[in-house]
C-alpha cells in the first residue's frame, strides 16, 4: 500500500500533487524499476492525488520497457471526510466542541508552510478522535464504521483473489492504510489511528497473504527517499 505523494496543502486544489509530491512517486517508480519488482495488480483510490501517484509509477515502467499493468479505480479506497469536515463545516465543529476553537484558530493563522501544517494536524487529531469515537459530528459525515467497513471488504475481494504468488499495488491514502494496519495488527481504533498518523507521503506499508492470513511486513518505509529532507506529511 502506498499513501500518494505529497499533496498541495494550503492550496486551492488540494487533490493535486506538488512538485516533491510528483517527483516522490517518480523516485518510487524508478526505486522499484531498479529493483526488478513485479507488480501483477494496480488499485487507486478516485482521488487525483492517488491516481496521479500511480500513474507516475507507472511512467517510469514503461520508460524502461516494463510491463505495468492497467490501474482499476476502486472508490472503497477514497480517504475519510475528516479534513474536507473541518474547511467545509468549522464553525459548527466549535458550536459543539467549543475547547477546539482554540485549535481552529490557530490552524487559520498565518506562519510558515510546516508551522500552518503542524497546526491543523493538532486540529485534525482532535476532531478524528471524536469521529473514531462515535462522537456527534456537522454534516453528513461518513461514519468510522462505515468507513472502516468499505476499506476492510474492498481489501478481503483483493486478499481472496485467486493466484498464487501475486504482487498487488494499491495507491490510496492514511485513513485505508490504518484500516489495513489495524486489521493485521489486530489493535483498537485509537491505537490504529495514532499510528497512521506518522505515515509519510508516497511512503510503502507492505502486506503477507494468503487464505485468512494477513500480516505487516514493513510499514511506513522510503527506501526510494534516503534523503529525509524529502520526507513530507503534508
Amino acid at each position: 500500500m502506498i499513501r500518494h505523494g505529497q499533496a498541495s496543502f494550503l492550496e486551492d486544489d488540494y487533490d493535486v500533487l506538488s512538485p516533491r509530491g510528483e517527483e516522490q512517486a517518480t523516485r518510487l517508480g524508478q526505486h522499484w524499476c531498479e529493483t526488478g519488482l513485479r507488480v501483477d495488480e494496480v488499485y487507486t483510490g478516485p482521488r487525483l492525488r492517488q491516481r496521479r501517484t500511480a500513474e507516475l509509477v507507472g511512467e517510469c515502467y514503461r520508460l524502461t520497457g516494463r510491463s505495468w499493468p492497467e490501474s482499476v479505480e476502486l472508490a472503497a479506497w477514497d480517504e475519510h471526510q475528516v479534513d474536507r469536515l473541518i474547511v467545509e463545516h468549522g464553525s459548527n465543529l466549535v458550536d459543539l466542541y467549543p475547547e477546539m476553537e482554540p485549535l481552529m484558530v490557530a490552524a487559520r493563522s498565518e506562519g510558515s508552510h510546516a508551522e500552518r501544517a503542524r497546526r491543523f494536524q493538532r486540529l485534525f487529531e482532535a476532531v478524528a478522535s471524536r469521529w473514531v469515537a462515535g462522537d456527534l459530528l456537522p454534516g453528513n459525515t461518513e461514519t468510522w464504521e462505515d468507513f472502516r467497513s468499505r476499506v476492510r471488504e474492498s481489501l478481503r475481494s483483493i486478499v481472496e483473489k485467486q493466484g498464487h504468488g501475486r504482487t498487488v499495488a494499491v495507491f490510496t491514502s492514511v485513513g485505508p492504510v490504518t484500516v489495513a494496519l489495524q486489521q493485521a495488527m489486530g489493535c483498537d481504533d485509537q491505537i490504529a489511528l495514532t499510528t497512521g498518523w506518522r505515515v509519510w507521503n508516497c511512503s510503502l506499508t507492505e502486506f503477507a497473504f494468503s487464505g485468512s492470513r494477513f500480516t505487516l511486513d514493513r510499514f511506513n518505509a522510503l527506501p526510494h527517499l534516503p534523503n529525509p529532507d524529502t520526507w513530507t506529511y503534508r
